[in-house]
């Protein structure tokens, strides 16, 4: 007989593809199997080995039955019937001739028993979900002993390194194996396109590299639609949406169906700022899959930033619907309950996915956002503190709660975390202009300058920072910080960027020609902030105080030296600026958590 030992290869080329999509399938049949771990363990202890049995033909029958039974194999119950039947035959005696064949055999029927697992593993199979890592390791026991007694057959080696590059796998023999794929070559190019993925995907830390697998991958294997699947998810990180819709283009040719890949092609279009266009792709993607939170969630995200919030609301409820503890769409559903003023209903909907995940970081964010919203800022500060503590690199995170302390009128705790964000990183122009302002609200003008100059430079045509900061060279008792000439071209850009129509900007360019000594223009932009001002407010009657400073002939003069949770301010009440410090806006996930530091402790 002259039977090929992999069942894969007694199919034509073309059917081979249609086959890997049936072993999803067949993965139900065989459900028995993966209860009972002595089915996949190769020959028993008290057995001989595979290449030990006698030289004998008494066994040859039951090799011929493990031939018919391999060519019909089609679960992995028959697969291991065929394993027996060789076992069977080895142990009764095969001819010289027919022990190699056998052993063929044997090393075949565990690679595709393994395949099998493999492929319903990848391809999403019922159940494979609940049992992957169970799945995975009866694979690799498999592999593990194809390896031993063959090197040299690449899809092992893919296999292998595609397995082992899971959550929780080995990542070096994912390397070694997949090299060793590519090394071998093998008749099949998608393994061996599989095999670079694998490096591709190992690569995290070495983008040319990645780049470099990836598209050898797609040269092996252009119209697979995992390979291209996978380098336009990578081409979309990097920044390149024009490679990764050609790439999700060729892989929604290839398999319709699959909503995934729609997602991602959505996700890119979004990124690209072709927002149109990514709502016709989410259109599409849903005809095809009406109820998948997914694409639901993806659908609303972009009503929302189109302001369409009833339909963004409508998609988010469906997609809720769906899956009910899916924690994204009920952020975002909480985030437009805000924008609508329904605290509770976004309160409501931050509880339960805080119920689920307490560690939750954008619901504890917005949960954060809303206390600050309704003035209390120590459940702000408390939300905050535990998001350090999950994050203590991240200077976003850090820098907000600074801002929240600031808020709280604690502006020695504020500084001193944003002191920490600066060390984090240097460049952060939201902690640099905040310690700033919290500087400004102590007294300290000297270091308030050299931060918010900093942050001019980091930020240009930032108004907040330029009225702050004009306001300090104009006002500051400190005869070595006060600059009125340079006041006021800094309060006359910040004038220009608000159109004119902040008065209290307005009035720091009048504080800074009372500086310089004209007091005519003093006088006259003085008028023109009170007159501007609401007549109800207190900053009118601030501005009114200024006026008649000037009126007077005295330039403005004001230090603040607040205490914690409280102050006061030597020679005038006006704060650091007349509007209130920025509450934080929720961020992305920040870098990989470091040490903490001690008053980041409960």
């Amino acid at each position: 007989m002259n039977v090929l030992p992999h069942a894969s290869r007694l199919l034509p080329p073309s059917s081979q593809r249609a086959d890997r999509r049936r072993r999803g399938r067949w993965f139900l049949a065989a459900a028995s199997m993966l209860l009972d771990p002595a089915a996949c363990l190769p020959l028993h202890a008290d057995e001989p080995a595979v290449d030990s049995a006698p030289a004998a033909a008494a066994g040859q029958e039951d090799l011929d039955a493990a031939v018919d039974a391999k060519l019909a194999a089609r679960s992995l119950d028959d697969f291991e019937r065929v394993l027996g039947l060789v076992r069977a035959a080895l142990r009764k005696g095969l001819e010289e001739s027919s022990r190699g064949f056998a052993n063929d055999l044997y090393t075949g029927t565990l690679v595709d028993r393994a395949s099998m697992l493999t492929e319903a593993l990848f391809d999403g199979a019922p159940g494979a979900q609940q049992q992957w890592e169970r799945m995975r390791a009866y694979a690799l026991r498999d592999l593990g002993e194809v390896v031993q007694r063959d090197d040299t057959l690449a899809a092992a080696h893919v296999m292998i390194a595609r397995l082992e590059a899971l959550p929780g796998g080995d990542r070096q023999r994912a390397g070694s194996s997949a090299r060793r794929a590519v090394e071998l070559g093998g008749d099949d190019p998608l393994q061996t396109a599989q095999a670079h993925v694998v490096l591709g995907n190992l690569a995290e830390d070495d983008p040319p590299a990645r780049r470099a697998d990836y598209d050898k991958a797609v040269e092996l294997a252009p119209r697979d639609a995992d390979v291209r699947r996978t380098r336009g998810l990578f081409l979309m990180m990097e920044g390149d949406q024009d490679g990764a819709l050609a790439d999700f283009d060729v892989a929604i040719e290839e398999n319709p169906d699959d909503v995934r890949i729609r997602e991602m092609r959505g996700l890119s279009l979004l990124m690209a700022q072709r927002t149109d266009d990514a709502l016709k792709n989410f259109d599409d993607a849903l005809e095809l899959a009406p109820d998948s939170a997914d694409i639901l969630f993806q659908r609303g995200r972009v009503f929302a930033s189109q302001g369409n919030l009833e339909r963004a609301m409508a998609d988010l409820d469906r997609a809720i619907a769906a899956v009910p503890d899916a924690a994204e769409p009920r952020v975002l559903r909480a985030r437009l309950h805000q924008q609508a003023g329904s605290t509770d209903d976004a309160l409501a909907d931050i509880a339960h996915v805080l119920a689920r995940d307490p560690d939750h970081r954008s619901a504890l964010e917005l949960r954060a956002l809303l206390a600050a919203d309704q003035g209390d800022y120590p459940s702000a500060i408390a939300d905050f503190r535990r998001l350090v503590r999950q994050s203590p690199n991240d200077a976003g995170v850090v820098g907000q709660l600074g801002f929240l302390y600031l808020a709280a009128k604690e502006p020695r705790e504020a500084i001193r975390r944003f002191n920490r964000a600066l060390e984090i990183d240097p460049e952060q122009f939201l902690a640099r202009r905040g310690r700033g302002d919290a500087e400004i609200s102590i007294g300290d003008h000297a270091a308030a300058l050299a931060d918010l100059e900093k942050a001019m430079e980091l930020q240009p045509d930032n108004d907040t920072v330029l009225n702050n900061l004009a306001w300090v060279l104009a006002t500051s008792p400190d005869d070595a910080v006060r600059d009125g000439k340079r006041a006021i071209g800094i309060a006359m850009k910040a004038c220009e960027l608000t159109e004119w129509k902040q008065p209290h900007v307005i009035s720091t360019l009048a504080a800074a020609h009372a500086e310089s000594g004209d007091f005519e223009e003093a006088k006259k932009y003085s008028r023109q902030a009170v007159d501007g001002s609401d007549e109800s407010s207190e900053v009118r009657d601030q501005l009114k105080s200024e006026l008649a400073s000037y009126e007077a002939g005295n330039p403005w003069r004001e230090r603040q030296s607040m205490e914690e949770g409280g102050g006061r301010v030597e020679g005038g009440n006006r704060g650091p600026e007349k509007d209130q410090p920025e509450k934080p806006e929720p961020t992305d996930p920040g870098p990989k958590p470091g040490a903490r530091r001690p008053f980041d402790d409960d």
